[in-house]
């Protein structure tokens, strides 16, 4: 019978000219092209973030390399790229062997938060001179991205500034009824000019500093004096309620909505609506332009609409390129009377439709000069209804007269 034989195994044995390990990976793997192309990529800018001083930092490239290779592959916990920098093949060879914790990793990515934004430029300019873009062409289209604040924490603007309205009448009510000589010195008098939580501090303070130095002798006198405390804790209270009113409105900006655990996102609803119940949600407008399926451009607005976004989002690229696109294609959600003039002024041919235009193409559709807005018609269908039940009140109270003048006239007879 024939003995068995098998190759050696020995996993600890030390070999003497060890291999590269980048043999093992293909030609033509992904991680090659990252590789390659952030090896061509200007990171000068990553150079201004370091100090000078201290222990020597991991390579940028490096760790430039390592995170979009892993974002290639959905990966984006800090964690698991630690873990796979000691385990995969492709990271031991993009890392070089060097094994950065999962703290450094999330730094890195913080520090170079603002210089990625040069690097996805490079990249799409490396993409134009190799010719598979001509930046001539935008593709627009957006999606609404949930945040991961929680959907209770919402702050509206039309809420605030009313309640904010309401105080400030308090604050004038209680100003008037406080009337300390200090109080009638530093209150506003003049409605048209606004009250501002600095005024009511300094009010505060001197209003303090004067109840202080206030003897009282009698009960009446003591009355008057705790009466008068009370009023300024409320008109502290006041104060701080309009600080944060005002620091509302400083998040909002333009906005009318937004969310206290994201202050970025602002409540839109979603095209995911497992409720059906059109429910509002922290979140944000993504615009994204592409050309022969690349992504060339993104931008993240708090619009809710795609509308008013057009117009910001040609900016976006022209800032981004030095230049405007020659073709513009969107769909109808874009469609507006300014985008397409702003269109037609710099020279973009307009492929985006307005909202009637798959309407109009119907063989039934004939065109309305005198078509009213909806609220008008509602307005009519509201007016005929009142219309129809006065007519009718009118015919049941002239039956019911009918009714008792032969009621009457036979009660005339019979006697």
């Amino acid at each position: 019978m024939a003995k068995l034989h098998f190759r050696p195994y020995t996993p600890n044995q030390t070999v003497l000219f060890p291999q590269r390990i980048d043999e093992n990976i293909a030609a033509d793997a992904p991680v090659r092209i990252v590789y390659a192309v952030v090896d061509n990529l200007n990171l000068d800018n990553f150079k201004k973030l370091y100090k000078e001083t201290g222990r020597s930092a991991y390579h940028p490239k490096m760790m430039l390399k390592v995170i979009i290779y892993a974002y290639m592959n959905n990966i984006y916990s800090c964690r698991k790229i630690e873990k796979l920098l000691l385990r995969d093949i492709h990271y031991i060879w993009l890392a070089g062997h060097e094994h950065p914790d999962f703290i450094t990793i999330n730094r890195f990515r913080k520090r170079v938060k603002e210089e990625i934004n040069n690097v996805f430029t490079q990249l799409v300019l490396v993409l134009a001179d190799k010719g598979f873009i001509s930046l001539d062409v935008e593709y627009i289209n957006g999606t609404k991205i949930e945040s991961k604040g929680n959907k209770y924490t919402f702050v509206w603007r039309k809420s605030v500034e009313k309640n904010r309205t309401r105080l400030l009448n308090k604050i004038r009510i209680l100003l008037e009824q406080v009337d300390e000589a200090i109080v009638q010195e530093n209150s506003v008098k003049d409605t048209s000019v606004e009250l501002t939580p600095s005024m009511l501090s300094n009010i505060v303070d001197e209003l303090k500093e004067v109840l202080d130095h206030q003897v009282t002798q009698d009960k009446e006198q003591k009355k008057a004096l705790r009466e008068k405390k009370k009023q300024v804790r409320e008109l502290e209270g006041y104060r701080d309620k309009l600080m944060e009113y005002d620091n509302h409105l400083e998040v909002l900006g333009e906005r009318n909505s937004y969310s206290k655990t994201d202050p970025d996102a602002t409540f839109m609803r979603m095209k995911e609506d497992a409720m059906n119940n059109g429910q509002t949600k922290p979140g944000y407008n993504l615009q994204t332009d592409t050309e022969n399926q690349f992504i060339i451009d993104f931008q993240l607005f708090p619009n809710p609409t795609d509308t008013l976004t057009l117009i910001l989002f040609f900016h976006s690229f022209r800032h981004r390129y030095n230049r405007l696109p020659g073709i513009g294609v969107a769909d109808s959600g874009y469609g507006s009377e300014e985008n397409y003039r702003f269109m037609q002024e710099n020279g973009i041919e307009a492929f985006v439709k307005y909202n009637y235009f798959h309407k109009e193409q119907r063989p039934r559709y004939t065109p309305n000069p005198f078509h009213t807005c909806a609220k008008l018609r509602k307005v009519g269908k509201g007016l005929i209804t009142f219309a129809k039940s006065m007519l009718i009140g009118l015919f049941i109270n002239r039956y019911k007269w009918k009714i008792a003048t032969s009621y009457q006239m036979n009660e005339k007879k019979a006697a």
